[in-house]
């Protein structure tokens, strides 16, 4: 038979279950998005690791200048390097291409073998036979959607100046250390040495890769084994034009999901402290309730060990409850959170199986989280003196039912008179148990704080966002397929009907040499004619290029996030076509998200001559108002005639979109979570507004008696959850403030710097004022319905 101690702890599952199941969907709400945030990053370390890691990444790259073919004897050396694994030699040729849209800029791979077990390894996805036949092509699965090619029919491909030729991809395939391709507005395209001579693209090799045996090698020793390697391929006469060493073991886009997920991982944890302050306020007042069956079972023995445990099994059942509804929840959104992560490193994720260690960890924190917010008002009732147990005179007793008359020392009698009785009845209610009340205004402002705080990021970026683009002075940026004379193509774009104003840059990959010595990553470098109309960014210390700057450099934020020592003043060697370039630095500015750096023109043209890319920044004129894609078919045809075809082209305002696309995504992300906090905070909200209309349901039935109407005991308990709400947003807008800062210094890490917004703006703080009310409306509507409708007499016999 069961032990009676046990009878009522079921007995007390079933007495309130509104208020009981209230705080089980908060704690299941709350498991669930912490438990999807880890569910997903345990499938993502898994993807990365039967995903990223087993396709054998290249540990570092270098790129050659064009040869025909390594030396067997260096060959040998190479190989017998006891601590390198393997090596890839291949040809890596910039490219454009075209299927059904417009040209797209590529990069062109020859690959010797695509199904190699040591290096590089690539995963054939379907089309046609692999290799492929001579003359056609496979395409990596993130670019095929961009591109605008279709599998089995006729497209075009230009490499370099030369004519644009028929070409025909028949297969897809995943190259997971490829950054996404719609991503990086890149097509990558893979096809064997035949093919490239069929193209007319003289044979030979201009890129090499190794793989370190030991997978824990660190970043440092890679680079001073990429170093000792250099020394050898330079006394074999090879040009090294540049080094990247990426961080090992993780892809291009890593970090930034590890950050994300860090910091939803967080405010998961927020959730659930927001939720155990609903806990603690249900066990109070259970406990406040009981206090008398606690006296008595004091009195026939119970001790206080017996007593805790009882209600500690009461928690656990409600959190077992909560993690039962939260587990099938977090499995099936930590699943498809999971893809999607996996679809933006591009990494494959079919046949992924879910590890058991989340699923179990959720449940043992869903376990345990209730039974420790209940441990204190647990333990203050069951060590109470039986004599002070038993004198307890019911459940409002702890109230103060004349809080609300001390308003009336501190506001005129005129105000009091506007505010009317029922509101100056709400107002003492509200402040009868403060701790419950602070605790349920603390878990609805933490939510309010997070969702303030992710709207202020939200400005904060769009406002970066503006800056970004405003700096850019131009419309359209053209890409020519090889180094031309600048004087002559801003003259033919000028001569162009619809081109208000046309600049020409020069852009180069370049390599960062650290002061020991070893190459670091690799950045672009843009080189402006002097005054440059077309690119005016915002400075944030030094200044910016002058006439004469020869040796001047201006640095990009994002590239000080690595390199904080590149400040105005200090020095730097840049490795340019593998000879390295002394250059002083002038200024900082804010570049946007990618790695760059700016210099004069004619430095860049001095050191690199036909190496370099051209870029064409074109403003329109208003005036003649011609569409964009209208003026990009008319400079194409006009530079097409010219002898200088373009490789590809982009319009601003199709460059902002994608960057702002990303950027907001992510924000979204992080704001997510504060909606979950807010639905916590609100469920908490209408816990606590159900607990207040129990204890006060004679004192309502009083009124009832006496004749006030069912609207006015409605608004009664709406108006008190107003009161709470508006505390809660009261607390909110300054409480964002720090959120905001720990939001816009998390995306600084996964994106790139943005102001912090030390204050949300009015319109903003209006908006969330009038999201809290309607949260608490929401939230009161059944207590308020309730309290109307309790019949007076079972009311009046309430104890």
């Amino acid at each position: 038979m069961l032990d009676p101690r046990w009878r009522k702890v079921l007995r007390d599952l079933g007495q309130h279950r509104a208020r009981t199941a209230l705080v089980v969907l908060a704690l299941a709400l709350s498991l669930a998005a912490a438990g999807t945030v880890l569910a997903t990053w345990a499938l993502v370390q898994r993807a990365t690791q039967d995903g990223f890691l087993a396709s054998r990444p290249a540990s570092a790259t270098f790129s050659l200048e064009r040869v025909d073919r390594l030396d067997p004897m260096l060959l040998d050396r190479l190989h017998a390097m006891p601590d390198i694994a393997a090596w890839r030699a291949r040809r890596v040729l910039q490219a454009t291409t075209q299927g059904t849209g417009p040209w797209r800029h590529a990069v062109l791979y020859a690959v010797d073998d695509f199904q190699s077990p040591e290096l590089g390894r690539l995963s054939v996805l379907g089309g046609g036979q692999v290799p492929p036949r001579d003359g056609e092509l496979l395409i990596e699965r993130s670019s095929l959607d961009y591109s605008g090619l279709v599998l089995g029919e006729a497209g075009q491909l230009r490499v370099g100046t030369g004519e644009p030729q028929p070409i025909k991809v028949t297969a897809v395939l995943r190259d997971v250390s490829q950054a996404p391709g719609w991503m990086e507005n890149l097509v990558y395209l893979y096809a064997t040495p035949a093919t490239l001579a069929r193209l007319g693209v003289p044979a030979g090799i201009n890129e090499l890769q190794f793989r370190v045996r030991d997978p824990a090698t660190g970043r440092a020793e890679v680079r001073r084994m990429a170093a000792a390697v250099q020394a050898d391929l330079e006394a074999a006469g090879l040009r090294v034009l540049a080094l990247d060493v990426p961080e090992p073991g993780q892809h291009i886009h890593a970090g930034q999901m590890d950050s994300l997920m860090l910091t939803q991982g967080a405010f998961g944890i927020l959730a659930l402290l927001a939720c155990s302050l609903l806990i603690v306020n249900l066990f109070g007042a259970v406990l406040a309730g009981q206090t008398r069956q606690i006296g008595v079972m004091k009195v026939l023995g119970a001790r206080a060990p017996h007593l805790v445990a009882m209600y500690a099994v009461l928690a656990g059942l409600m959190g077992l409850a909560a993690s039962l509804l939260a587990l099938p929840v977090a499995w099936i959104a930590g699943l498809r959170y999971a893809a999607f992560k996996a679809d933006l490193l591009n990494f494959p994720f079919d046949g992924i199986a879910m590890p058991a260690w989340p699923m179990l960890l959720l449940l043992a924190v869903g376990l345990s989280l209730p039974v420790l917010a209940a441990a204190w008002p647990v333990r203050q009732a069951c060590v109470a003196p039986v004599g002070q147990l038993l004198r307890d005179i019911g459940i409002a007793a702890a109230g103060h039912p004349g809080q609300g008359l001390a308003l009336r020392r501190v506001l005129p009698d005129r105000a009091l008179a506007l505010l009317g009785r029922p509101l100056l009845l709400a107002l003492g209610n509200a402040f009868r148990r403060r701790r419950r009340m602070a605790l349920t205004v603390l878990a609805l402002a933490a939510g309010g704080a997070v969702l303030l705080g992710a709207e202020n990021l939200r400005v904060a970026v769009r406002t970066s966002v503006d800056s970004l683009f405003a700096a850019q002075q131009y419309d359209l940026t053209l890409r020519l397929s090889s180094a031309q004379p600048v004087a002559r193509l801003e003259a033919l774009a000028r001569d162009v009907d619809g081109v208000m104003r046309a600049e020409a840059w020069r852009v180069k990959r370049v390599t960062l040499r650290t002061e020991d010595g070893v190459s670091a990553e690799r950045f672009t470098v843009v080189g402006l004619p002097p005054g440059s109309a077309q690119l005016q960014p915002t400075l944030l210390a030094g200044r910016w290029l002058m006439a004469g700057d020869a040796d001047g450099l201006v640095v990009g934020r994002r590239l000080l996030k690595d390199h904080p020592e590149l400040k105005p003043g200090r020095s730097l060697t840049l490795m340019v076509d593998g000879h390295p370039r002394r250059l002083h630095i002038v200024g900082i500015v804010d570049g946007g998200p990618q790695p760059i750096a700016y210099l004069p023109r004619s430095t860049l043209d001095a050191w690199a001559g036909d190496t370099l890319a051209t870029t064409l920044t074109v403003a329109m004129d208003a005036a003649s108002r011609p569409t964009p894609l209208d003026l990009v078919q008319r400079l194409r045809a006009a530079f097409e005639q010219a002898g200088m075809p373009l490789a590809s082209s982009q319009l601003k305002s199709e460059n902002r979109r994608v960057v702002e696309d990303h950027l907001v995504m992510v924000v979204d992300f992080l704001g997510a979570m504060g909606v979950v906090m807010l639905v916590v905070g609100g469920i908490g909200l209408a816990s606590t507004m159900s607990i207040a209309v129990l204890e006060r349901q004679r004192e309502l039935a009083v009124m009832r008696a006496i004749g006030a109407p069912h609207g006015t005991i409605m608004w009664l308990v709406q108006a008190e959850g107003l009161v709470v709400s508006a505390l809660a947003w009261l607390v909110s807008v300054p409480l964002s403030v720090p959120v905001a800062v720990v939001l816009a210094e998390a995306f600084g890490r996964i994106m790139f710097t943005v102001p912090a917004p030390w204050w949300p703006g009015p319109s903003g703080a209006l908006r969330w004022l009038l999201v809290m009310l309607a949260v608490s409306l929401v939230a009161c509507g059944w207590p308020a319905v309730r309290a109307a409708r309790q019949p007076v007499a079972r009311a009046l016999g309430y104890e």
